[in-house]
């Protein structure tokens, strides 16, 4: 649904967890588009690194919740955020599905948990006071951008639209739920909501995160004439 992310001589490849990860060179250059400051690159530069922290801690939850219910995964980071590939051969029950897709926000939502309280115990103890007030600056940009990345993204990241983490969830219950066409009904839902917050986001001035939801109802609206054309 979100396009190509085949392998690349470019690519970044590392692994964690005995979790193999690729990091597609669009990545970086999305990363980039979306936190460009030309005023100051150093700023620009934490936002690259910080969108890189949690959205690889949030693919990790995905990825080592399916390790251990025995499927090997692998990570791939691309232009779209990122992915958790795995392959449930055996044992793949509708909690186990729902457990895994709510694992990559959870890992986010206590990311912004430690990053919260370590920057709270830090100011309060003075851990930055012989730092400069240059230095102090970016500590503070670097702060916000986790917390906001990890907290908002991870909001967002749970609304019942696909192919976010919360419309696996709303797929699985709408599988549940209504057996026959299931699938049909979370597209149904996908649709009306990704088109809902993309009007929300663009009078808000939120271009980016709308044309993002326009682009999901687009992708659901393609998928639900699929599915009819086919029944």
């Amino acid at each position: 649904m979100l396009g190509n992310v085949s392998p690349t001589e470019f690519d970044l490849r590392f692994s964690l967890f005995g979790i193999p990860i690729r990091v597609h060179p669009l990545f970086w250059v999305m990363a980039a588009f979306m936190g460009w400051y030309p005023n100051d690159p150093k700023i620009t530069l934490i936002w690259i690194a910080c969108v890189f922290i949690s959205i690889l801690v949030h693919e990790l939850g995905h990825a080592v919740m399916a390790k251990y219910f025995g499927w090997p995964p692998e990570i791939v980071l691309y232009h779209f955020g990122g992915l958790a590939i795995y392959q449930p051969y055996s044992g793949l029950t509708t909690q186990r599905s729902i457990i895994i897709s709510a694992a990559g926000p959870m890992a986010g939502f206590g990311l912004y948990g430690a990053i919260f309280f370590f920057r709270y115990f830090s100011v309060r103890y003075g851990m930055w006071d012989g730092f400069s007030e240059q230095a102090r600056f970016y500590i503070g940009i670097a702060f916000h951008d986790l917390l906001f990345i990890n907290l908002i993204w991870g909001l967002i990241n749970l609304a019942p639209v696909l192919p976010l983490d919360g419309g696996h969830i709303c797929e699985d219950i709408c599988k549940t739920v209504k057996r026959s066409r299931g699938d049909v009904l979370a597209i149904q839902i996908s649709m009306v909501v990704a088109g809902g917050l993309a009007v929300y986001f663009f009078t808000h001035q939120q271009r980016y995160a709308g044309i993002m939801f326009a682009l999901f109802a687009f992708f659901n609206y393609q998928a639900y004439q699929s599915r009819n054309n086919i029944w």
